[in-house]
């Protein structure tokens, strides 16, 4: 399913971000997404369980990443580094998305994507 183009936000210095389900990536939860075109670079972070992986520690395209998200939407103005608020964001939105009675099941992503580093 193609990424909703309207849904990435702007970030300033060439970043752009997205709110993502990559049920490939991280199982089934809502991730936040961050590219930056110019520099070809990115990175998925995965604020739950406080992982993060980048364009160098992965062999993944932008384009990979883009056909494998089967729901984005559009992100909230938070900073990175604010890594609770973002959790806590996500994991309510993920249990709206999903309509879900309990906490979503946090296991690691998916390790054959790459190496998955500490936020």
């Amino acid at each position: 399913m193609p990424v909703t183009r309207a849904n990435y936000d702007h970030r300033g210095g060439g970043n752009y971000g997205i709110v993502l389900h990559c049920h490939r990536l991280v199982g089934e939860r809502l991730v936040y997404f961050d590219f930056n075109a110019q520099r070809q670079s990115w990175v998925i972070r995965d604020f739950m369980t406080n992982r993060q992986l980048s364009n160098n520690d992965s062999i993944l395209t932008v384009a990979q990443i883009e056909e494998g998200a089967d729901y984005d939407e559009y992100p909230p103005l938070l900073n990175v580094k604010n890594t609770s608020e973002w959790s806590s964001y996500l994991l309510l939105r993920t249990t709206a998305v999903f309509r879900l009675q309990n906490t979503p099941i946090l296991s690691l992503p998916n390790p054959a994507t790459g190496t998955w580093r500490n936020l």
